[in-house]
Protein backbone atom coordinates (compact mmCIF):
# COMPACT_ATOMS: atom_id res chain seq x y z
CA UNK A 1 0.00 0.00 0.00
CA UNK A 2 0.95 3.92 -1.03
CA UNK A 3 -0.28 6.38 0.86
CA UNK A 4 -0.49 10.08 1.23
CA UNK A 5 -0.73 11.71 4.44
CA UNK A 6 -2.10 15.11 5.16
CA UNK A 7 -2.78 15.97 9.10
CA UNK A 8 -4.36 19.23 10.38
CA UNK A 9 -4.52 21.13 7.39
CA UNK A 10 -6.06 24.43 8.42
CA UNK A 11 -8.66 26.32 5.52
CA UNK A 12 -10.94 29.27 6.23
CA UNK A 13 -14.09 28.63 4.70
CA UNK A 14 -17.60 29.64 4.85
CA UNK A 15 -19.88 26.42 5.46
CA UNK A 16 -23.05 25.89 7.72
CA UNK A 17 -26.55 26.30 8.30
CA UNK A 18 -26.25 29.46 10.42
CA UNK A 19 -25.67 32.75 8.46
CA UNK A 20 -23.06 33.93 10.79
CA UNK A 21 -21.03 30.85 9.60
CA UNK A 22 -21.68 31.79 6.17
CA UNK A 23 -20.74 35.57 6.14
CA UNK A 24 -17.98 35.63 9.17
CA UNK A 25 -16.23 32.29 8.13
CA UNK A 26 -14.31 29.98 10.32
CA UNK A 27 -11.15 27.94 10.29
CA UNK A 28 -11.49 24.25 9.19
CA UNK A 29 -9.15 21.32 10.04
CA UNK A 30 -8.59 18.99 7.08
CA UNK A 31 -7.26 15.35 7.62
CA UNK A 32 -6.59 12.91 4.96
CA UNK A 33 -5.45 9.47 3.85
CA UNK A 34 -5.05 8.90 0.32
CA UNK A 35 -4.35 5.44 -1.16
CA UNK A 36 -2.43 5.37 -4.33
CA UNK A 37 -0.69 2.87 -7.03
CA UNK A 38 2.61 2.52 -7.19
CA UNK A 39 4.28 5.46 -9.61
CA UNK A 40 6.87 5.81 -11.21
CA UNK A 41 8.44 8.32 -8.69
CA UNK A 42 9.02 5.48 -6.46
CA UNK A 43 11.87 4.88 -8.83
CA UNK A 44 12.57 7.79 -10.98
CA UNK A 45 12.65 10.46 -7.86
CA UNK A 46 10.92 12.79 -10.09
CA UNK A 47 7.60 14.63 -8.93
CA UNK A 48 6.15 14.70 -12.44
CA UNK A 49 6.21 11.08 -11.85
CA UNK A 50 4.05 10.75 -8.53
CA UNK A 51 1.23 12.18 -7.08
CA UNK A 52 2.29 15.52 -5.54
CA UNK A 53 0.40 15.97 -1.93
CA UNK A 54 1.14 19.91 -2.74
CA UNK A 55 -1.75 19.86 -5.43
CA UNK A 56 -3.57 17.92 -3.57
CA UNK A 57 -3.87 20.17 -0.71
CA UNK A 58 -4.46 22.83 -3.69
CA UNK A 59 -7.28 21.00 -5.00
CA UNK A 60 -8.81 20.61 -0.76
CA UNK A 61 -8.50 24.27 -0.78
CA UNK A 62 -9.76 25.46 -3.71
CA UNK A 63 -13.02 23.30 -3.57
CA UNK A 64 -13.28 24.27 0.25
CA UNK A 65 -13.13 28.22 -0.87
CA UNK A 66 -14.87 28.64 -4.32
CA UNK A 67 -18.34 27.72 -2.92
CA UNK A 68 -20.25 27.85 0.43
CA UNK A 69 -22.37 24.81 1.26
CA UNK A 70 -24.48 24.06 4.31
CA UNK A 71 -23.40 20.66 5.37
CA UNK A 72 -20.23 19.33 5.97
CA UNK A 73 -21.11 15.87 4.45
CA UNK A 74 -21.50 18.04 1.57
CA UNK A 75 -18.20 19.69 1.69
CA UNK A 76 -16.54 16.09 2.59
CA UNK A 77 -18.21 14.49 -0.81
CA UNK A 78 -17.55 17.24 -3.01
CA UNK A 79 -13.93 17.40 -1.97
CA UNK A 80 -12.98 14.20 -2.36
CA UNK A 81 -15.03 13.29 -5.65
CA UNK A 82 -12.86 16.49 -7.37
CA UNK A 83 -9.67 14.98 -5.44
CA UNK A 84 -10.38 11.59 -7.83
CA UNK A 85 -11.36 13.77 -10.82
CA UNK A 86 -7.94 15.49 -10.86
CA UNK A 87 -5.69 12.38 -10.00
CA UNK A 88 -6.01 9.62 -11.88
CA UNK A 89 -3.05 7.44 -9.52
CA UNK A 90 -5.76 7.76 -6.34
CA UNK A 91 -7.03 4.60 -5.26
CA UNK A 92 -9.19 5.38 -2.02
CA UNK A 93 -9.32 8.54 0.17
CA UNK A 94 -9.91 8.70 4.05
CA UNK A 95 -11.28 12.15 4.53
CA UNK A 96 -11.50 13.85 7.82
CA UNK A 97 -13.05 17.72 7.62
CA UNK A 98 -13.15 19.05 11.42
CA UNK A 99 -15.03 22.62 12.54
CA UNK A 100 -13.66 23.50 15.73
CA UNK A 101 -15.42 26.86 15.75
CA UNK A 102 -18.73 25.73 15.24
CA UNK A 103 -21.18 27.64 16.83
CA UNK A 104 -22.51 25.29 19.50
CA UNK A 105 -22.42 26.50 23.27
CA UNK A 106 -20.75 23.46 25.14
CA UNK A 107 -17.02 22.68 25.57
CA UNK A 108 -15.11 20.09 22.59
CA UNK A 109 -12.33 20.08 20.46
CA UNK A 110 -14.20 20.14 17.53
CA UNK A 111 -17.23 18.42 15.12
CA UNK A 112 -16.67 16.78 12.20
CA UNK A 113 -17.21 14.27 9.20
CA UNK A 114 -15.28 11.31 8.42
CA UNK A 115 -16.03 9.81 4.95
CA UNK A 116 -14.00 6.66 2.61
CA UNK A 117 -14.58 6.58 -0.68
CA UNK A 118 -13.06 4.28 -3.33
CA UNK A 119 -12.65 5.44 -6.81
CA UNK A 120 -15.17 2.90 -8.00
CA UNK A 121 -17.78 4.98 -6.11
CA UNK A 122 -17.77 7.50 -8.60
CA UNK A 123 -17.76 5.59 -11.94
Amino acid sequence: MNSIIIKNLKIFAYHGVHNEEKQNGQNFIIDAIIETKKTAGYITDEISDTVSYSDIIKNIKKTLTEKSYNLLEKVAEITVKNIFNNFKDIKTIEFTIKKPEAPIKEDFDYVGIKIKRNRSDYI
